[in-house]
């Protein structure tokens, strides 16, 4: 069978700029970003050309462009560019839309429940605990800032889930564990979070949910009314407090395990006015139990 002539022609940069509608120095980007590079390159004049199976390729790639897809995924793409490898990009950018979508939801709402409940400068009383470890049951997850409150929800309806079905009633009120953060860009991009109930009865694991222990040791603690959104004042009273004791404090808030204990949620009532969490920092650490980093946490398929 005779080729197609048309698979041999040859393309200026400005004629495949032309012919594909991408700006001459977009094509440049593209060949220094290993995403598209030309055919062929004049050894003596630099002169790059480009093909016609590459402008074919080029109308695939056009439709990414336009959807602000990262330049990795792009040069993925160009090394398979085939319908298929075009809807599985298609599949991830609806995974990202839903995702951003859920995101500017949470943010309203926090942004409407601190409209609804602003701070009026209250101040809380810091308690001192020494606290043991206990049994409990629990799902390890990292998390970022803005998805802390769905993510830390879908975690507790998992352990709930769990226990429920094992007939074992939590013995405390749903809590989380949060890694310290070396700062607050950590923080924004992910943080290592723990979220379930103690429990007093044996459960066997199942799933994600896991068995393990509290951490032990000496707890500063406040207990918070109103909406989670102000509890970053909470941390401060905590620090002065820290430091009025002796604590060595070195980073600030973010060098503490932190432990949050949610009396009352949006599970009990939908007024975030009259939430209830109790805020508490392990300032000496005997037994750090289950709540160690992920690639250390201790997994058992034993009972408690």
């Amino acid at each position: 069978m005779e080729r197609d002539p048309q698979d041999t022609k040859r393309y200026s940069i400005g004629q495949f700029a032309k012919l594909t509608g991408f700006p001459v120095g977009t094509l440049r980007y593209y060949d220094e970003a290993d995403v598209l590079k030309p055919a062929f390159v004049d050894p003596e004049t630099g002169y790059r050309s480009y093909t016609e199976v590459q402008r074919k390729q080029m109308l695939l790639l056009t439709e990414l462009h336009f959807m602000q897809v990262p330049v990795e995924l792009l040069r993925d793409f160009m090394r398979n560019p085939t319908l298929e490898h075009q809807g599985e990009i298609y599949d991830w950018k609806i995974r990202q839309l839903h995702q951003d979508i859920q995101d500017r939801q949470q943010d309203l709402l926090s942004l409407m429940r601190k409209r609804a409940h602003p701070w009026q400068g209250q101040q809380y009383e810091v308690m001192v605990q020494e606290r043991p470890s206990r049994p409990w049951a629990f799902v390890q997850y990292v998390t970022k800032m803005r998805r802390f409150e769905p993510d830390r929800e879908r975690a507790f309806e998992a352990v709930r889930a769990v226990l429920e079905r094992q007939g074992v009633k939590p013995a405390s009120p749903p809590m989380t564990f949060s890694l310290p953060v070396d700062d607050l860009r950590r923080r924004l991009t992910g943080v290592e979070v723990y979220a379930g109930f103690e429990v007093s009865g044996p459960v066997p694991v199942e799933g994600d949910v896991l068995l393990g222990a509290t951490p032990a040791g000496l707890w500063f603690g406040v207990q918070h009314t109103g909406p989670y959104e102000h509890i970053w004042h909470v941390m401060a009273m905590l620090l002065e407090y820290a430091q009025r004791e002796g604590v060595p404090v070195l980073r600030g808030a973010g060098e503490f395990l932190t432990q949050e204990v949610f009396r009352v949620g949006p599970w009990d009532t939908r007024d975030a006015g009259a939430w209830v969490t109790d805020v508490q920092w392990l300032v000496r650490s005997d037994d750090l139990g289950s709540v160690v980093p992920w690639d250390e946490t201790p997994v058992t398929d034993e009972k408690i």
